[in-house]
């Protein structure tokens, strides 16, 4: 089966790819967080629920940096060459 992203927008850049990849990791790191604070609230014990909450800040913290990181390749700060 033919790569969906070309049939549609053509070949993509290396840079395109990029900012996609990081944009793409940048929402499964916020689904992820978001179930983990669901799971949270059923847990078993409070220290149980502390942990799967401070996994999901942690996670938060990193999906920001991600979102910094896709604006800065959307920018054309951030350059991946060919490769």
């Amino acid at each position: 089966m033919a790569n969906i992203t070309t049939e549609i927008d053509g070949t993509r850049t290396p840079q395109q790819e990029l900012f996609y990849d990081l944009d793409d990791t940048k929402a499964i790191i916020g689904w992820s967080a978001a179930e983990l604070k669901s799971i949270a609230g059923h847990a078993k014990t409070p220290d149980e629920a502390l942990t799967l909450l401070k996994i999901c800040t942690l996670l938060l913290v990193q999906q920001e940096k991600l979102h910094r990181y896709a604006d800065e390749v959307r920018a054309g700060r951030i350059v991946r060459g060919e490769g």
